[in-house]
């Protein structure tokens, strides 16, 4: 199988849902398509993941510091990340951590990538590792202390996804100044890290804002990306946006851009994630990218009403809000950071939460429909048969089978391999992005010369 279709098969397989093997009676599968971003560093306590829990929150990302791991070369501190991940994982929320940030010790800035000297690299890739070997899998963290501390039944969620740097088309995280050579250089070295611990690891570009006030716009820093790193294509497996504006259109436009730069490298069949979007509650401003409250929960329902719509042809796998809950203090960094949260931060909730659940915790099952295909109980002469087939919610990915054959993930139209002449059967379901399973529909038909 070719590289592209080889992708292609894996993004059908995980377009954010996992445990894709559940029985076909199920009426829900484990869905981590919506999840959150809460700041830099772990600030959730046990109060925010119960209520992130009946939000149906599944995913948390963060930024992972190295310096928060390893202050110094020979030094791991490992409680605050293991109290942090367990305390998520114990109440069926996975990380998604966004590592990056040199310590002190590394040569450079924090934003300074650690490439210069062959003793950086080193070191960047022999942290990539023992985190990996901590959370990944097969990480000694859930066959000890996890245990030790949330029980034996707790349920282990390991780190399966990597995000690689924060923004780095953005000057303020990639100092001096934005290059998309030199990340095609740290993304090599972390795949080679990563992927020799977990081989089934999946890496994630870091981050990039559309129109960052100082850098390089996001599907420009692609496309440098492509041309000037030779193989960069191989060293992720799924490409990260950060589509801020203050309009649907302008978010829209943003992923089509990024899309475009993807298809033209030839790499369309790569997932996009958005891993952060969101609007701010405070005051209405000229730009947009503050709503007032009641504004802030329209435009996350309207943008995620356009990404759900269009989740299979722009081939999005996951969509993360920043952020959870509002700072105690103002981010000058950033106009509407302070207010973007779905709560605010004495946790009484915004209408943007209830919106939020609208999509995340919706519990009723889709109606999966074949539109196209032999009908039921008729006698074709097509061994190879072509099906349609929707769902009742936008967004929805789907499996299919022939015959006796294993519910497998698909898209419409599917056409079957060649049929042998006599009687076949064609059946489809379909998961919605909270993870709901619809029943199967089928139909049954002959095949003759």
């Amino acid at each position: 199988m070719g590289r592209g279709l080889t992708r292609l098969a894996v993004a059908l397989a995980a377009l954010g849902v996992s445990l894709l093997g559940a029985s076909t009676a199920s009426a829900a599968v484990r869905s981590e398509f919506f999840g959150i971003v809460q700041g830099p560093g772990p600030t959730l306590d046990g109060t925010d993941l119960k209520t992130m829990r009946g939000s149906k929150v599944r995913t948390v990302r963060y930024l992972f510091q190295w310096e928060s791991v390893q202050p110094t070369q020979n030094d791991f501190r490992w409680s605050p990340q293991d109290n942090f991940i367990g305390e998520l994982a114990s109440r069926g929320i996975r990380v998604v951590p966004t590592v990056w940030g040199n310590p002190k010790w590394v040569t450079g800035y924090t934003a300074h990538a650690p490439i210069d000297r062959p003793k950086d690299r080193l070191a960047w890739q022999a942290f990539l590792k023992a985190v990996a070997e901590r959370y990944g899998p097969n990480g000694t963290y859930w066959s000890g202390r996890y245990h030790q501390d949330f029980g034996q039944n707790a349920t282990p969620l390991p780190i399966t996804s990597w995000q690689i740097w924060n923004e780095p088309n953005l000057k303020k995280y990639w100092v001096p100044y934005p290059d998309p050579k030199k990340y095609g250089t740290l993304l090599q070295l972390s795949h080679s890290a990563i992927k020799s611990v977990d081989p089934n690891a999946q890496i994630v570009l870091g981050g990039l804002p559309g129109y960052p006030n100082s850098g390089l716009r996001a599907w420009d820093f692609l496309r440098q990306l492509y041309s000037k790193v030779p193989g960069a294509k191989n060293d992720f497996d799924a490409a990260a946006l950060h589509p801020y504006g203050g309009t649907i259109d302008r978010v829209r436009q943003q992923i089509l851009q990024t899309r475009t730069a993807m298809q033209h490298a030839g790499d369309a069949a790569t997932p996009l994630w958005i891993s952060e979007l969101a609007w701010g509650s405070a005051a209405k401003d000229s730009v947009g990218i503050n709503q007032g409250p009641q504004g802030q929960a329209r435009m996350l329902k309207n943008s995620y009403k356009m990404i759900l719509t269009n989740r299979s042809a722009w081939n999005i796998q996951r969509l993360f809000w920043y952020h959870w809950r509002d700072p105690l203090h103002t981010m000058a960094s950033c106009t509407f950071c302070s207010s973007a949260g779905m709560l605010r931060n004495n946790r009484s909730p915004k209408p943007a939460l209830a919106a939020f659940k609208s999509f995340s915790a919706v519990s009723t099952r889709p109606t999966a429909s074949i539109t196209l295909g032999p009908a039921q109980g008729s006698t074709i002469n097509d061994p190879t048969p072509t099906f349609s087939f929707k769902s009742s919610r936008a967004g929805s990915t789907f499996q299919c089978r022939v015959d006796a054959g294993v519910l497998k993930a698909c898209a419409s139209p599917f056409t079957t391999a060649a049929l042998s002449n006599g009687p076949h059967s064609f059946a489809v379901r379909a998961i919605d992005a909270a993870g709901n399973v619809s029943a199967i529909v089928s139909r049954s038909f002959t095949v003759a010369p």
